[in-house]
C-alpha cells in the first residue's frame, strides 16, 4: 500500500479540458472548475487566434532565448530503480543520499557550457544543445537529452527505449539546499519573462 501511495505522490500532471464561456473558465460540460489550491500552476493551451488583442498575441508568439543554468552546474539525471540491473552500480546515487524527494535514483552530470532555454511567448520551450560531462561514464554528451540516453543505456538495462523527459527527470540546485526539476526552473523562467514583458508594457504606455 505504501509503495502505491509513494508512486502516486510523484505523478505530476493532470489534464483537464476547459473552455471560456465569455466570462470565466468552466469544464467542457459547462460545470464549474474544481477548487484549486493557492498558487497552483497550470498551462493554458489554445489557438493563437483566441487571443483577441493582436499586440498581446504577437508577444506570445515571439521567440526568446534565456540562460537557466550556468556553466559547471551539477545536474542529476533520474533513472527508474525498477529498470536498473543493480542499485550498487558505480555512479548510481540514491535519492535518500542526495536528499531529493523523488522515487528516482540519480546519476551526476556537469554542464560544460551555459544551459539555454528557447522560449516562445506561448510558453512552448525547448533546451538548446549544451555539452554535458558524465564523470561516472567518462563520457561527454552533446545535450541533456543525449546525456540521458547514454545514462539510460548504461544503467536502465531493463528498458527497451532509452529516451525520457529531461524536464522532469533532471534535478539541480539553483539555491543551495533546495532541489528543483528542470521543469520547475522552466516555469519560473517563463514567469519571469512574462513579468518583465508586462512591466515593460506598463512603462511604455504610462
Amino acid at each position: 500500500m505504501s509503495e502505491q501511495v509513494s508512486k502516486k505522490r510523484f505523478e505530476k500532471h493532470l489534464r483537464i479540458g476547459i473552455r471560456f464561456d465569455g466570462d470565466r473558465f468552466v469544464l467542457l460540460d459547462g460545470s464549474p472548475m474544481p477548487a484549486l489550491s493557492k498558487n497552483a500552476v497550470a498551462e493554458l493551451v489554445l489557438a493563437p487566434e483566441a487571443i483577441l488583442d493582436s499586440v498581446i498575441r504577437a508577444r506570445f508568439l515571439e521567440d526568446r532565448v534565456i540562460q537557466i543554468l550556468g556553466r559547471d552546474s551539477h545536474v542529476f539525471f533520474g533513472v527508474s530503480p525498477t529498470m536498473v540491473h543493480s542499485l550498487r552500480a558505480d555512479g548510481l546515487l540514491s535519492s535518500v543520499a542526495l536528499e531529493i524527494n523523488s522515487d528516482y535514483w540519480f546519476v551526476e552530470g556537469k554542464l560544460e557550457a551555459p544551459l539555454m532555454l528557447q522560449v516562445r511567448g506561448d510558453q512552448e520551450a525547448r533546451l538548446s544543445s549544451c555539452s554535458c560531462a558524465i564523470p561516472c561514464l567518462n563520457a561527454t554528451a552533446d545535450s541533456l537529452n543525449h546525456a540521458f540516453s547514454l545514462i539510460s543505456v548504461a544503467f536502465e538495462t531493463k528498458r527497451r527505449s532509452h529516451s525520457g523527459n529531461v524536464f522532469e527527470r533532471v534535478y539541480t540546485q539553483v539555491t543551495e539546499g533546495k532541489w528543483n526539476t528542470l521543469d520547475e526552473i522552466r516555469i519560473a523562467a517563463i514567469a519571469k519573462l512574462q513579468a518583465s514583458a508586462t512591466n515593460t508594457a506598463l512603462f511604455t504606455t504610462s
